[in-house]
């Protein structure tokens, strides 16, 4: 077996250490082997004619793992016109070993919902069946396969998820029309690197290292993955001839240019949305500090006319204490001022001083104050 070399035209192929493999292919061209995850590299390899038993390979084991009969037949189907523009997906119609019939969606969705992404080319599919003059009794069921370089399902280290419509509670299938398969890679390098992997026993494990050798978007070449799959190669027959022709596409001029073409457009689009994700968080941002400053100027405001209240109402009272102070003076010098004239009169009537005293309220001395000034006169 081939390693990629040291591009001239492209960036090199490193390895975890960080290494360039010079020693690769291919040797007459700027080439290397070309990223499996995107679409077009992808449908070159298992999309040609001439691979239909490699393709057969790749969804038995799907096929394995979901509980399905192995396939017999395949069919590569046909873009309609209107879907010349989706040059995301690989469509294909397959017979089982138990006669079963089935449409196959491979697809590679971005981080935009995929689950949607699934659900979308599954219905597409499902209608097609209609245009085709078929009836609900003979519908045929649609299996969608995504293959991600990212994860989703965060409460499961499995790579592998397969789902079906079924009942809640009991699980009771409701039909088999529907299923949809996910792929996590970063999922299957971590059981790679940890050792969980049985690659002689796992034939789709085998088929989705093959797939995620190369991350052309880190520029990275995972060798020991490469190098193992090398070993399964020679007992693998179809593994062997997947990985030559994987060589040989990818040392072609013209894939070359169309895959690199794809590539950047796939980058684009990527930035574009990137562009338009931090956009709409821009605006909603701006958003948010209108609303906040808003409520802030609003909440400003009751500050301030409630502070005005406040300072109002405590003027208010100040002066409500200023005037109660005064009256209490003024009825202070009204009772000093009757309150001798009443002790006066209790005295020429004969009372005493502490009768005096009691009803006026006045002290000892103030009583006899005014007894000796009568008696004086």
């Amino acid at each position: 077996m081939i390693y990629p070399r040291n591009a001239t035209l492209l960036f090199p192929q490193v390895c975890e250490n960080g290494e360039v493999y010079k020693n690769a292919i291919p040797k007459n061209g700027p080439n290397r082997l070309m990223y499996l995850k995107i679409d077009y590299a992808f449908k070159l390899l298992f999309g040609d004619e001439r691979n239909k038993k490699i393709m057969i390979a790749f969804l038995n084991a799907f096929f394995t793992k979901s509980d399905r009969a192995q396939i017999q037949n395949l069919e590569f189907q046909k873009k309609n016109a209107a879907d010349e523009g989706e040059n995301t997906s690989l469509s294909l119609f397959v017979e089982t070993e138990d006669k079963e019939a089935v449409f196959v969606e491979i697809l590679f969705p971005d981080q935009d919902a995929p689950e949607n992404q699934s659900l979308y080319f599954w219905s597409k599919m499902y209608r097609r069946q209609f245009e085709a003059g078929s009836d609900f009794a003979s519908q045929q069921s649609v299996i969608t396969i995504s293959i991600m370089n990212f994860e989703i399902f965060h409460e499961s280290d499995e790579f592998h998820s397969v789902f079906r419509l079924s009942d809640k509670d009991k699980n009771i299938p409701l039909t088999n029309l529907q299923e949809s398969q996910f792929i996590e890679i970063p999922k299957l390098i971590r059981s790679w690197k940890q050792g969980k992997l049985n690659l002689e026993e796992d034939t789709l494990a085998r088929w989705l290292l093959l797939l995620a050798a190369v991350d052309e978007g880190n520029n990275y070449f995972h060798l020991d993955i490469y190098k193992e799959l090398e070993k399964l190669a020679m007992v693998d027959k179809d593994l062997d001839i997947a990985m030559k022709f994987w060589g040989d596409i990818s040392n072609t001029e013209k894939n070359q240019l169309i895959y690199q073409d794809r590539h950047r457009h796939m980058k684009e689009q990527y930035f574009l949305k990137e562009i338009e994700k931090s956009e709409e968080k821009r605006q909603e941002a701006e958003e948010r500090a209108a609303v906040a400053e808003k409520n802030y100027n609003q909440m400003k405001n009751q500050y301030e006319q409630q502070k005005i209240k406040l300072i109002e109402e405590r003027e208010k009272r100040i002066k409500a204490e200023e005037n109660a102070v005064l009256a209490n003076r003024e009825a202070a010098k009204v009772v000093i001022r009757y309150g001798k004239v009443v002790a006066r009169n209790l005295f020429e009537q004969g009372m005493d001083n502490l009768f005096v005293k009691n009803i006026t309220g006045m002290s000892d001395k103030e009583t006899a104050m005014i007894k000796e000034e009568l008696d004086r006169e």
